[in-house]
């Protein structure tokens, strides 16, 4: 990955990567409009959009990026607003790509390209808190809904995903979750990767990944499902993890003996599949694609969000401590093939663009 083109202006709230062709190029180019981006600030934001476009480009595709830094304030999107129809006009792009409702609200001006939105999750299915989602969640997917109606084609990561848009917009949506790291993430010796860490060698350790100050990732049902198993195996520990670089995620699976993911909700949760890739136990609440990913496979379990329906499933994980099943399971969501599908909905895209339909 390129360091920042200082090229684009927009002060600090606007950055701009370029990812080149890897490999054989294929002559083709576009342009991905995101606000989460992995940056000096935040290392770790957006890591997920950040592995798409650098599987696009060893797939032989220019990549370029435009992230906006909304967590600075709505300013941010402003700047992309008055920016993007400049930038989207100055290159040979093929089509723009807009990952999240709040960017694909700032990037409707930029219709005159085949405008491919990707929609990640709470954009669509609300930010729930311990008492429901909140007004200012709810207004905002109403939006995103109808700003959908504007994409060329849209991609969801999950089937319930795709049930949140207008009926009307199913055919020309596509259910693509995010792809996995098949050689970042894989089973490696346990002791090797705690001492990386520098934890103790010994013990049971259920990993969380993730904000902890987050409602919506519920890090309260990890603990009291942790205190739970503690009281009787007092050597088995919970781990929050939070803030961490990417590079160090693959490390932080091969060290624990089962992630625990007590999610409210989420669209196609990409840790659950790095954990199956690097073939550790999950117990998860039945979130976004997770029932489907887990379905059948040993040693992972989905369990209703309660700490009494989790504590035992953390403790079979925890026997277990590998689950050899999940990482076939998850091949198929490879980088590599999610990115040949993603350039065939690219086509498709494209194609209904010179149709001069939306």
């Amino acid at each position: 990955m390129s360091g920042a083109v200082a090229a684009v202006p927009g002060g600090e709230s606007i950055g701009f990567e370029r990812l080149a062709a890897e490999g054989e190029p294929r002559g083709r180019r576009v342009l991905f409009v995101t606000n989460m981006w992995p940056d000096s600030e935040r290392p770790y934001y957006g890591s997920f959009i950040a592995s798409q476009g650098r599987s696009l480009a060893a797939a032989g595709v220019d990549v370029d990026v435009l992230y906006v830094r909304g967590y600075r304030g709505a300013r941010a999107y402003l700047s992309a607003l008055r920016r993007l129809p400049r930038l989207a006009g100055a290159a040979p792009y093929e089509l723009v790509h807009v990952h999240y409702g709040h960017t694909a609200a700032a990037g409707i001006g930029i219709c005159r390209r085949p405008l491919v939105v990707s929609f990640c999750g709470g954009d669509l299915l609300g930010e729930p808190r311990e008492d429901g989602i909140t007004r200012k969640s709810q207004v905002e997917v109403a939006v995103f809904r109808q700003v959908a109606r504007l994409a060329t084609s849209t991609i969801t990561k999950s089937r319930q995903m795709e049930e949140a848009l207008p009926r009307s917009l199913w055919p020309r949506n596509h259910v693509l979750p995010n792809g996995v790291d098949m050689e970042a993430f894989a089973p490696r010796p346990r002791a090797a990767a705690r001492a990386a860490l520098g934890w103790e060698e010994g013990g049971k350790v259920m990993l969380f990944i993730g904000n902890p100050d987050d409602p919506r990732k519920n890090v309260e049902l990890a603990r009291a499902a942790a205190a739970l198993v503690g009281a009787e195996d007092p050597e088995a520990r919970l781990e929050v993890a939070w803030g961490v670089e990417a590079e160090q995620v693959p490390t932080l699976m091969n060290a624990a003996d089962c992630l625990v993911f007590p999610s409210r909700s989420e669209g196609s949760p990409n840790v659950v599949k790095e954990a199956m890739a690097s073939a550790l136990p999950v117990v998860s609440t039945p979130v976004g694609d997770v029932e489907e990913r887990l379905e059948g496979v040993a040693n992972c379990f989905v369990r209703p969000p309660e700490a009494e329906a989790f504590a035992p499933a953390l403790r079979q994980a925890l026997a277990a401590g590998e689950a050899p099943q999940a990482r076939s399971a998850v091949e198929r969501l490879g980088i590599g093939a999610v990115a040949e599908q993603l350039l065939a909905i690219y086509d498709e895209a494209g194609a209904r663009h010179a149709r001069g339909r939306r």
